[in-house]
């Protein structure tokens, strides 16, 4: 495995205080990011944002709450010097990400396997048709190092 990790959306929920089932989740990120150079594209934070809006929507009540949480979330990821953000897109970014088109359909998904190609590290995912390409594995797979 590469010593470049990229992160799928799904492992920075947590950090917004979205609980995801990820199996030891508290005590393995930490210690990943200290040993690898771990990125993510900043359509994460978007994406992010989106899951907390869909979140609000269906609890109304825990608006705020949510809200807060997200901006306090999005502080932490932006001070740490341990998370690297990626460019945006790059038109070879886009160029690669267009030839998913017909294999995966999510947009977020596209550009973040295209920019962990750009760079040539290792995507970590729990997508179901992200897992088939090469260069991706899952929480599971990564925690198989640190056990």
């Amino acid at each position: 495995m590469d010593r470049a990790l990229m992160l799928d959306t799904t492992y920075l929920l947590p950090l917004f205080g979205i609980d995801i089932p990820l199996q030891r989740y508290s005590e393995i990120f930490p210690k990943f990011v200290t040993q690898y150079e771990v990125w993510y594209n900043p359509l994460s934070l978007v994406e992010a944002k989106w899951i907390i809006l869909k979140l609000v929507k269906r609890e109304t009540r825990k608006k705020e709450i949510y809200l807060e949480k997200y901006r306090r979330g999005l502080g932490v990821i932006l001070a740490d010097s341990r998370l690297k953000q990626t460019e945006l897109s790059t038109p070879q970014t886009e160029y690669e990400a267009d030839g998913l088109l017909d294999l995966v359909s999510d947009y977020f998904d596209r550009m973040i396997y295209a920019t962990s190609k750009q760079l040539g590290s290792t995507l970590i995912s729990e997508d179901r048709v992200l897992k088939t390409l090469d260069g991706v594995i899952s929480w599971d797979e990564l925690i198989q190092r640190f056990a």
